[in-house]
């Protein structure tokens, strides 16, 4: 068998051609015209969206298709709102799941770059067999090859970088000689085949490639493809008469002929102006006809349709539209003749914008000029006989049912908003009034509107409009308004929001420009206006219906033209022939009918020549089949023609039927190719059923198009599930990525023009007008510089502001002005050109103003073309999604979908290859519906349907054929209707009608029968329905004469409803269903009046879950009525009529309320009507019509009761017929004739709602029940009542059971109720735990073992053994039981727990046991580290507590610290205040360790009690605390002799009084807060002198010894040298902390940056890597776009942080510690007492005593870590910008794309330079391990700034002197890494490969390799200055290092920083190291 490129390459072929080859001369391949790409041809005048509908794809996060961003390894923008799967597990897997090609790919692979070779070169001039390899194999990849070379094969014919065009140009442009026909033919068939396959039709995301190879091969105006057409045409029928080519071969080559002329002059629509075109399609159709193609071929039917198709296209484009003359036949017309007076034919156009004879030409939605225009709207008429100016019918038809769809949509809008709009116009003031008027148009008006802003949303333009708050949602609360449906609770402006403001969000429906400039200028200069809503106007219920109608009439198709407008009568008046199919005109097609016979594995097949006349036929199908006698003629009818019409009366099984022949059709399928079967119905509750019953039999492939399905059955067969696992083609993926990427760049671009355009307009200042002026008129520009002629540079405000400071003011003073000349705007410019600020301040602002507008025009017409733009991206991605849905759909069995619907996915549908559509509800659908479900495929269409029953829906009365004035249009009479009616003058229309009905029961049946289908039968099973029990009659008219209630114009509502027939309706369901035979579900309530179903639905609501249909929901909504009303209509409910309810619960379930157009189709048991109707002039309304009447009356199975007034129906001849059938049978009356089932005699007459009650009020009679109650035996007590009713009757009296075994009798009150235990109570009840119990129910004494004995006993727990105190009952034993004592342990935090022992101790699942505490629960009450306050928060297992935010309680007498505990607080250097008489002041700052002795005499000052003070000198004086009057004499002051305050001598032993109110002797407290640490003592306990405290640290701040408060420093300036030394050394502690934790957090930034570098670096780098593989090598100016706003936006993420690391290592730098800043203020008193000596002597002594103040050790830990960290993060960025600078020198770019913050190159210099001083630095603070992380750090980017020289050649001796420093650096860091400091190894080897690195010749970009590495040898972050659970040392270098565990040392280590050693044995520290104290906490 041979290989498909074996197929391809076929035999080389004879004969000589003469062509012109190889020229590539102005149709090269550098040629691209504007619609090279294809044009896909006029899509209206709007932004139009197509609905996706059923559309696959991604709609749910996690789906099949994996996001672009990160699929390309990118980080997604949309984070966890993006619809597309971010799980990267099936990253690489190819989309059908296999690892690796299959051999069959491999070779398709090799198979077609084998063609695509072809396409590589250029063709040479009569290369015949290139010619045959290229056509022929491309046509061998579309029929056999995957569907990614398929897709590829259109790219690959239209890219730039093949020969594609070429070679199709140098095939047209051939020339056969004489002898070379067939060749020729040969030659030009395969090219014809491949450009008219169905994967280059039908594909949509190939579509815009495929466009452009038929634009490229019609050539201008076709000059290329009519004369290749032409002389294809004369070689095919040269080669035909010599016998050279087959008949097939002839057939198939016309047949591609005219489907490629047809693609193009669909595409390329200049092309039916080709003159010579007309005679082409002649040749064509002569060339058919004289080789005498068979007349009942497919292919001669496909032919002439293509042929008629063309030729109307070319009449359009000519504008004359062929002139068709009525026919006559022997001399005679035969026009029907109604007028013989001759009328002018009117012609549309002209009147207002919109208004045009070509309907392809107006915009769909109304214009203003249309709105505004008073000239009556052209209508055409329907009548065909009447003139038109259109005379080709198939035009006529279609621009009939346009204009008249249109007007019925938008007739009365334009007519309410004209009348509008030119009263606002006569006064604008009308605006203001809440109470617009628009007539009887339903329309809700919202005044003081205004556009908010304008935005844009991928393809639409958005306009967020506010209005005054709706005042339904004003009185509502803000949750209240939230709960809204219709509103967005996260936007900033809603709906629901504001109170007084509403705001929604509208979309451009238009894609004109006028009206985006208009929406601009609204917006910008916030126009006030009013918002109309007008709920019944639904775009997409319409718009593409009439989208589709003018593409129809663009291109003159209409499938079915000669049975949908049959020509006139020649002859005789016979019906017309319709043929079967063109599928099944094959000799051998049968159609195959096992699928629905009787007998299994039964086999019978029909022949589509059969006619429904064949009699034998017709008896074996019924006999054979489950069909009856019509639904077998309607069967054979619907398969054996191409159009078939089924009627079928109610009841006659029109779905079955529906069902049996779809059965048939798919049995079929692929014997006929049939593709899907397309089934079409009006609504979606049609849809649906048809869909389920088409399930219930057995059929799945089924796929629903649409989201209003509410079948859960279906609900899995939607298109948008489905379509999720189809997988897009490698050519749609990147297809899909490259739109997104557009569609993006094109947002953020309109985003900036909407904003320059909001901006200038708002603020016309310097920054937004001075990149225009500069651009337009840069001679003002240069006016406004700050720089003069000398270079000097003016300050303050731009030179444009102050220009333009008094332009601003609303008045101006034009006094100046008035009498001189108005200079244009030329004047003024050239003018201000010379000098600009010579100019009046009018001329400024008219100026300023004029530079506005035209900013704004400018900028507005940018937006327009970038929106456009946008929507036509959109569009291809659009058709790539619908690619996938049409794939989809094409392997369904069925497609189901609406009217609108196919509307709406026309443009999939198309491409579907489906030639079977039947279409459901057909009675129903509008004729522009139905025209529009004719897809170009379809082959044979059958509709089911009912033309009696109701017509299609349409909103203008005046339209409808019911209306006198609407005769003319009768838009709503369907196609069905017009063709199974005939019209007058055609042929009539073969209609198929079933006659069996199988519903209703002849009573019922008679009343349609006689009035409308005379020749209904009824089934035998439906006359033997049983009676309607409870009533006399099964169907009665219910006669009165209460008044209909009107409509209420307030809210908008016309409808009608009678309140009486409300309450007898109610009172009439609750008897039915009483009887307990019918429940609520058997029985519908139906009305014609919505107001009427409003109020039945809120009526019954009470006993019955009311249904209504989704259509019946939505007329409510649209009519006016929702929740609201019916509350209202509750309220207002008459007290009266209410019924008390008789039963508890509800009465049924579900109850059915319809309206009778939405209740069609279906049946119930029992119909309930309420006809509403009662009035003096007898006006039916909407049941004047047979088709309602019909529908109405044919709905019931067992009864039918009908309520309303005979007098106002009997004026309408049928309804009057109705009633004389049901008078005949006594079945008209005032009164219901009720019937008690068990007393048959009693007569019962309702005549009124409460009658019910009276004479039925149980649903029998009022006798009593004279029945047994069946469980007690006595008789029943209540009036008669149903069977059910009597079923559940409790028995009222007393009950005689007795209990057993004990005998008592039964307590209950009734024998209806049921007697349950016995209640009896017992006393002294002996239990077996030997207790006795009173108050024992009987029946638990019955089992005194079930009795649970409460009595509390001690009870031993086994195995904890703790004796417990429990119930007698309670068995502790059990393993449930927990042991309820205190567990008491100590938790690890200190607390006792605060679990049971029960809880804390249990068994695993071994039965080991396990001891698990329960949490602590109390507050951890733990001081913190760095101060004297205590944790509060709750417990935390002994973890750290954490900063302390307490505020700080570091105070004097100055001031306080106003931070947080936490923070370091700076110390107060103002002068210290302690002095006294004896001891003279303090001479150090107010924070510094006092200079001065205490004194220790008494004080001299008096109390205010007059007693001299008993404090000490110096201290303020103890108020309060007086030795002889006060009264804490008791208090104990002395803790040397234990003294009492009464006991000591205040003289000898003064009191000092602490800050927290406690008093002790000086000597007391000297001894206990460390006096002698501070102060020489000499051997008497007296101060001699200072003691030096610099080399110290405090332990802690002293505390009082009773309360242990802190001592205060500004309490007791005594202790101050002692209390401020520790003060300053906690300042230092928490300066340390806040540090360290800082830092932590900077390093977490850091980290964060590093990964956000990686990640956008990736999103830099593929658009380079790409760009290297193109073959320019160059960046799109997108591209470069794109990636400087990324490095944008890096760089300045890179900013912040640097600011931020900045900031630190400022604050933490050494002059800001507390001590430093305390060492400072010291030194500086010092020196300024020194200065205020008076000799020099002594200025020197001090000088000399300052000078030799020790210098304060220093702490850089924090400090070094700052600049750490500093240098880390610049290693980072720097590394970063110099691995993209290299990549950007690998490609070209037109603009250089610059580094923001500076290139790579020169930053390098000054982190050399930093890293230099902090190795430095390291060395002095002998901090080896940092030195060599940044000498590792040097060494890269000196590598780095290398290789970037030497690719460039530049700065090459600095590059090499770095080099070397950094070679010495690395040397002495490997001498440095054998001292044992931390990761010194890892160090080492980092070390060691980078000089291996510095040794190679080139120096290569540092690798990502090399980084991680140098990154896990640094050991920093939290690491360098760690939280710990031990203790903090010092080693002998000074550096901590912590100890965890138990906090000891029991192990030898080396310090992390420089490797001295550390550590210890058994708790024993080496030497050397010391205890960081200060680091403790």
């Amino acid at each position: 068998m041979a290989t498909p490129r074996e197929r391809w390459r076929g035999s080389n072929l004879g004969g000589a051609f003469g062509g012109r080859g190889g020229n590539r001369q102005g149709d090269g391949r550098g040629w691209r015209g504007g619609d090279s790409r294809g044009n896909r041809g006029n899509r209206g005048d709007r932004w139009s969206t197509r609905d996706r509908g059923g559309r696959g794809g991604n709609i749910q996060h996690g789906g099949s298709r994996l996001c672009r961003f990160i699929e390309q390894g990118q980080h997604c923008r949309y984070g966890d709102n993006c619809a597309y799967s971010h799980d990267i597990s099936n990253r690489n897997k190819q989309p059908n799941g296999k690892s690796a090609d299959t051999p069959e790919q491999r070779r398709e692979r090799e198979d077609y770059n084998s063609w695509k070779r072809l396409l590589k070169r250029p063709p040479t001039s009569n290369d015949i067999r290139t010619i045959e390899l290229l056509w022929n194999g491309a046509l061998t990849i579309l029929n056999e090859g995957d569907r990614d070379w398929k897709q590829m094969l259109a790219r690959d014919l239209d890219a730039e970088e093949n020969y594609g065009r070429e070679h199709i140009k140098s095939l047209l442009s051939m020339v056969s000689h004489t002898n070379g026909h067939a060749t020729f033919v040969a030659l030009a068939q395969p090219f014809l085949s491949v450009i008219t396959h169905p994967a280059m039709l039908d594909c949509l995301s190939v579509d815009t490639f495929v466009g452009g190879l038929y634009n490229f091969i019609s050539g201008n105006n076709g000059t290329r493809a009519v004369p290749f057409f032409q002389h294809l045409c004369r070689n095919l029928a040269d080669a035909y008469c010599e016998s050279d080519i087959s008949r097939t071969s002839l057939e198939t080559a016309l047949t591609t002929m005219l489907t490629s002329l047809r693609e193009i002059l669909k595409r390329e629509q200049r092309a039916a102006f080709h003159d010579e075109l007309p005679d082409l399609i002649n040749s064509l159709q002569n060339l058919m006809e004289a080789t005498g193609i068979d007349d009942a071929s497919a292919a001669f039917q496909v032919i002439v349709n293509q042929c008629s198709e063309i030729r109307a296209i070319i009449a359009r484009a000519s504008g004359l539209l062929a002139d068709v003359e009525a026919p006559n036949i022997y001399g005679v017309s035969t026009t029907v003749i109604k007028s013989t007076y001759p009328r002018q034919i009117i012609l549309p156009g002209g009147h207002h914008d919109n208004d045009n004879g070509d309907i392809t030409k107006i915009k769909i939605l109304p214009t203003e000029d249309e709105i505004r225009s008073d000239h009556p709207e052209f209508l055409p008429s329907t009548d065909l006989d009447q003139p038109y100016f259109l005379n080709d019918p198939v035009a006529r038809h279609l621009d009939t049912q346009f204009r008249l769809l249109r007007h019925d949509i938008f007739g009365e809008l334009k007519e309410a908003l004209g009348g509008l709009v030119n009263t606002i116009t006569d006064d604008p003031t009308f605006l203001d009034n809440s109470k617009l008027s628009l007539g009887d148009m339903r329309a809700y008006p919202y005044t003081k509107a205004h556009i908010r802003y304008v935005s844009f949303n991928r393809s639409h333009v958005e306009a967020h409009v506010s209005f005054n708050q709706l005042h339904a949602l004003r009185k509502k609360s803000a949750p209240d308004r939230r709960n809204e449906k219709c509103t967005d609770p996260k936007a900033s402006y809603s709906l629901s929001s504001h109170d007084h403001i509403a705001t929604i969000v509208t979309k451009l429906a238009t894609r004109n420009q006028g009206d985006l400039e208009l929406l601009i200028q609204l917006s910008c200069q916030n126009t006030r206006g009013v918002l109309i809503e007008f709920p019944g106007i639904l775009l997409a219920t319409f718009l593409p219906i009439l989208e589709n109608l003018q593409n129809m009439h663009r291109f003159g198709r209409l499938p079915f033209r000669q049975w949908i407008l049959p020509d006139r009568h020649i002859i005789s008046a016979k019906p017309l022939d319709i043929p079967q199919p063109l599928y099944a005109r094959g000799q051998s097609f049968l159609f195959q009918l096992d699928s629905i016979l009787k007998e299994d594995g039964d086999r019978l097949s029909l022949s589509p020549g059969v006619s429904i006349d064949d009699v034998a036929s017709i008896d074996e199908l019924e006999a054979r089949t489950l069909l009856d006698r019509g639904q077998c003629l309607a069967l054979v009818a619907a398969l054996t023609r191409e159009f078939a019409f089924i009627q079928g009366p109610p009841g006659t099984g029109k779905s079955y039927l529906g069902v049996q022949l779809m059965r048939v059709l798919l049995a079929c399928k692929e014997t006929a190719d049939l593709g899907p079967v397309v089934v079409v119905c009006y609504t979606n509750h049609a849809l649906d059923q048809f869909l389920e019953h088409l399930i219930e039999i057995g059929i799945e492939k089924i796929i629903r198009i649409g989201g209003q399905s509410k079948s859960k059955i279906v609900e899995g067969k939607n298109l948008r599930l489905v379509s999720q696992g189809e997988a897009k083609t490698k050519s749609e993926r990147y297809l899909v990525a490259k739109s997104y990427e557009e569609l993006e760049n094109k947002e953020r671009l309109i985003t900036k023009v909407l904003g320059l355009l909001h901006a200038t307009q708002k603020r016309p200042d310097w920054a937004n007008l001075r990149t225009y002026l500069q651009r337009r008129y840069p001679r003002i520009f240069s006016q406004f510089s700050r720089f003069d002629e000398d270079g000097y540079k003016t300050v303050g405000k731009e030179p444009f502001e102050v220009w333009n400071q008094g332009t601003k003011s609303k008045i101006l003073d034009e006094s100046n002005s008035m009498d001189e000349s108005i200079a244009t705007y030329e004047e003024i410019v050239h003018t201000a050109n010379r000098n600009v600020h010579g100019l009046s301040t009018l001329e400024r602002r008219r100026l300023v103003e004029h530079w506005v507008q035209e900013i704004h025009e400018n900028k507005t017409d940018e937006l327009f073309e970038l929106v456009k733009d946008s929507h036509n991206i959109h569009e291809q991605l659009e058709d790539i999604h619908d690619e996938v849905d049409r794939r989809v759909l094409q392997t369904a069995d069925v497609i189901g979908v609406t009217t609108t619907g196919l509307a709406k996915r026309i443009s999939v549908l198309q491409h579907v290859h489906c030639k079977v559509i039947i279409c459901e509800e057909a009675g129903e659908v509008m004729e522009p519906h139905m025209i529009s479900a004719l897809l170009p495929s379809i082959e044979h269409f059958i509709q089911i349907g009912d033309h009696q029953q109701l017509r299609p829906q349409i909103n203008n009365h005046g339209l409808s054929l019911e209306s006198r004035q609407g005769t003319p249009y009768q838009l709503d009479r369907s196609q069905f209707e017009r063709l199974s009616v005939g019209e007058p003058g055609r042929p009539s229309f073969p209609v198929a009608q079933l006659n069996v009905q199988r519903r209703m029961r002849p009573e019922i049946s008679t009343l349609i029968r006689t009035t409308i289908y005379p020749r209904l039968i009824d089934h035998g099973t439906i006359k033997s329905l049983p009676d309607v029990v409870g009533m006399r009659k099964n169907v009665f008219w219910l006669d009165h004469k209460n008044m209909e209630e009107g409509p209420d114009a307030d809210l908008h509502q016309k409808s009608r409803s009678n309140d009486w027939e409300v309450d007898m309706t109610h009172a009439l369901v609750r008897h039915i269903v009483r009887q307990g035979v019918y429940s609520s579900s058997d029985i519908a309530v139906l009305t014609p009046y919505t107001g009427q179903l409003q109020k039945l639905r809120t009526k019954m609501r009470s006993d019955f879950e009311i249904v209504l249909s989704d259509r019946d929901e939505e007329t409510l909504a649209r009519d006016g009525f929702n929740e609201e009303t019916a509350a209202t209509e509750e309220d207002q409910t008459s007290p009266g009529n209410r019924r008390q309810p008789l039963e508890k619960k509800k009465l049924s379930e579900f109850l059915r309320i319809a309206t009778v157009d939405n209740f069609q189709g279906e049946e119930s048991k029992i119909i309930i009507i309420s006809l509403v109707r009662s009035n003096k002039e007898k006006k039916v309304g909407f049941l004047k019509t047979k088709n309602r009447i019909n529908v109405l009356l044919s709905r019931a199975q067992h009864g039918m009761y009908l309520i309303g007034n005979t007098d106002t129906y009997s004026n309408i001849s049928m309804w009057a017929q109705v009633i004389r059938m049901l008078e005949a049978t006594d079945s008209v009356g005032n009164a219901l004739g009720l019937c008690c089932p068990r007393h048959t005699d009693t007569v019962m007459q309702a005549s009124e709602p409460l009658d019910f009650e009276k004479l039925s009020p149980e649903g029998g009679c009022q006798l009593s029940c004279n029945r047994r109650l069946i469980d007690c035996g006595h008789k029943c007590q209540a009036r008669c009542h149903s069977d059910s009713m009597h079923a559940v009757f409790k028995c009222p009296q007393p009950c005689q059971r007795l209990h057993a075994p004990c005998n008592h009798g039964c307590q209950k009150q009734t024998c209806g109720e049921d007697c349950g235990q016995c209640m009896v109570i017992l006393g002294n009840v002996h239990l077996p735990c030997n207790h006795l119990k009173d108050g024992v129910p009987c029946y638990q004494a019955q089992d005194p073992g079930s009795i649970k004995c409460k009595v509390r006993v001690q009870k031993q727990v086994p195995g904890c053994n703790h004796t417990v105190e429990v119930p007698c009952f309670q068995d502790v034993a059990t393993t449930s039981f927990r042991c309820p004592t205190a567990c008491g342990i100590n938790l690890a935090c200190g607390h006792r727990c605060p679990g049971c022992c029960g809880r804390c101790n249990g068994k695993d699942a071994d039965l080991n046991p396990i001891v698990k505490h329960q949490k602590c629960t109390k507050i951890c009450g733990r001081y913190s580290g760095t101060c004297n306050h205590t944790c509060r928060k709750s417990c935390h297992d002994g973890t750290d507590c954490g900063l302390c935010f307490a505020p700080c309680e570091v105070r004097c007498s100055h001031s306080r610290c106003t931070l947080l505990c936490h923070q370091s607080c700076a110390p107060c250097v103002e002068s210290c205040t302690w002095s006294c008489e004896h001891k003279g002041a303090c001479e150090m700052p107010c924070a510094a360790p006092c200079n001065r002795q205490p004194c220790s005499k008494r004080c001299s000052k008096t109390l205010s009690c007059g007693h001299r003070c008993p404090g000490i000198c110096g201290e303020v004086c103890a108020e309060g605390y007086c030795h002889q009057c006060s009264n804490r004499l008791e208090a104990r002051v002395d803790f040397l002799e234990m003294k009492s305050y009464g006991e000591i001598d205040v003289d000898e032993t003064p009191i000092v009084v602490l800050g927290c109110g406690h008093f002790f002797t000086a000597e007391s407290l000297d001894g206990h807060l460390g006096m002698s640490e501070v102060y020489e003592v000499d051997g008497y306990g007296e101060v001699a002198g200072l003691k030096d405290v610099s080399g110290a640290l405090a332990q802690s701040i002293p505390c009082c010894p009773d309360c242990k408060c802190p001592v205060r420093q500004f309490a007791t300036q005594r202790y101050n040298r002692a209390i401020n030394r520790a003060v300053i050394d906690e300042m230092s502690k928490r300066f340390l902390a806040t540090g360290r934790d800082e830092l932590r957090e900077l390093e977490q930034r850091i980290t964060e940056l590093e990964r956000s570098l990686g990640t956008t670096r990736e999103e830099v780098m593929q658009p380079i890597r790409q760009a290297k593989t193109h073959v320019t090598s160059s960046l799109t100016e997108a591209k470069i776009v794109e990636i400087a706003r990324i490095l944008k936006e890096r760089d300045a993420e890179s900013r912040k942080l640097e600011g931020a690391l900045k900031l630190f290592c400022n604050s933490v730098a050494d002059k800001h510690q507390p001590a430093k800043k305390l060492h400072d203020a010291t030194v500086h008193a010092a020196r300024k007492v020194a200065a205020a000596a008076a000799t020099v002597d002594a200025l020197m002594a001090n000088l000399t005593v300052v000078d030799a103040l020790p210098a304060l050790t220093r702490d850089r830990r924090v400090t070094m870590g700052g600049r750490m960290v500093q240098i880390k993060t610049e290693f980072f960025i720097l590394e970063d910008k110099f691995i993209i600078a290299q990549a950007l020198k690998s490609i070209s770019t037109k603009t250089p794309i610059k580094f923001p913050g500076g290139a790579p190159d020169l930053l390098a210099v000054p982190f050399f330079k930093s890293c230099k001083n902090f190795i430095d630095e390291c060395k002095v603070e002998n901090l080896p391990k940092l030195a060599v992380e940044v000498s590792l750090f040097y060494a890269s980017i000196a590598r780095s700034f290398e290789s970037f020289c030497q690719s460039g050649k530049i700065n090459l001796e600095k590059a090499a002197i770095h080099l070397e420093i950094a070679k010495q650096l690395l040397e002495v860091a490997r001498e440095v890494c054998k001292q044992p400091f931390q990761n010194a190894e890892t160090l080492r080897n980092a070390v060691e490969e980078s000089i291996r690195q510095m040794k190679k010749q080139w120096y290569e970009e540092v690798t990502v390799e090399e980084i991680n590495a140098i990154k896990a040898a640094m050991v920093s972050g939290s690491q360098g200055i760690a939280t710990h659970s031990g203790h903090w040392y010092n080693c002998e270098n000074g550096h901590p290092f912590a100890i965890g565990e138990c906090g000891m040392p029991m192990e030898l280590a080396r310090c992390p920083e420089c490797g001295a050693s550390v550590g210890g044995h058994n708790h024993t520290a080496v030497g050397g190291v010391t205890r960081a104290m200060n680091m403790e906490h």
